[in-house]
């Protein structure tokens, strides 16, 4: 019969009821543990792993910021000149007080005045020029040597060691003055030292101009022959067109000529003083290059 093939799910049978949900049950529970456990399990964390150096884009760190250079100070600038005044008493009056007080108002020179009233190169052993010269320009180290020099010379030459004199107008006078001047000028000579030596300014006395004439050549002779060494001609400043010795002049800060010369007829004046100044220092700022600045 076709309904009698194999059992059907519907059957009241008590065994056949048995039967049949009993395997249902057990795949029902299989299920739901399966889901139990899948639920239960913790999904597996995303890997995360340190960025290797390599893969890491480097921040941008601007570089630090240079400072400013300040400009380098002009060695010209920034250094300062020193002029060395040395000489007899026209270096230790008035004349040599104006001029040091006019290098000194430079911004770029330093000077300093070493003088002895009465003195020259004739005696040594009275005042050694020679030693004199020699300390000061190692204490100062000068690049321009100031000299006036010569006045009180004529008469006769004298050594420290108590040798022979030899007599002004003798023979031989003038060869041991000309080899004392060049003594003096090797003794202030340094590389790259300039030495202006003033010619002693006329005086307009006969019988003192006699022995000037002689000293002013002798000392323009050797200071000519030397590369270091300027000789100024003071002539111009002290006579007039006819080649007299100038007694009065204009003088800045006098408002008439103003005699030049004391009594003596060979020390200024105070105007005197301040007029060969005047003279002197753009010669001096010349040899320093600073003419143009001055």
């Amino acid at each position: 019969m076709r309904g009698s093939v194999g059992p059907t799910r519907g059957c009241t049978d008590g065994a056949g009821i048995a039967t049949v949900r009993a395997p249902m049950q057990n795949r029902l529970t299989r299920l739901l543990v399966t889901l139990f456990v899948v639920s239960a399990t913790p999904a597996p964390a995303a890997s995360v792993q340190e960025p290797s150096p390599s893969a890491v884009a480097p921040t941008a760190v601007p570089p630090p910021a240079a400072a400013p250079e300040a400009p380098a100070p002009s060695p010209e600038v920034a250094r300062k000149h020193k002029v060395l005044l040395l000489g007899d008493s026209l270096i230790a009056t008035g004349f040599g007080e104006y001029l040091q007080a006019q290098l000194d108002a430079h911004p770029r020179i330093q000077s300093a005045r070493r003088a002895k009233s009465s003195t020259g190169l004739a005696r040594p052993d009275f005042f050694d020029w020679m030693d004199v010269g020699r300390e000061e320009v190692e204490r100062h180290q000068p690049d321009v040597v100031v000299v006036i020099l010569g006045g009180n010379d004529g008469q006769s030459l004298q050594d420290t060691q108590g040798g022979k004199a030899i007599h002004w107008g003798h023979a031989g006078w003038e060869a041991a003055y000309r080899q004392r001047i060049n003594d003096f000028l090797t003794v202030l000579s340094s590389p790259g030292r300039k030495i202006v030596w003033l010619e002693l300014p006329a005086t307009g006395l006969k019988r003192f101009e006699q022995k000037l004439r002689i000293i002013r050549a002798l000392q323009r002779e050797v200071i000519s022959s030397r590369e270091d060494a300027v000789h100024l001609d003071t002539r111009p400043f002290f006579t007039d067109a006819k080649g007299r010795a100038l007694r009065q002049a204009h003088v800045d800060g006098f408002r008439k000529p103003m005699r030049l010369r004391m009594a003596d007829g060979v020390h200024f004046t105070v105007a005197g003083g301040r007029y060969f100044a005047n003279k002197v220092y753009p010669e001096v700022l010349g040899v320093l290059g600073l003419l143009q600045q001055g």
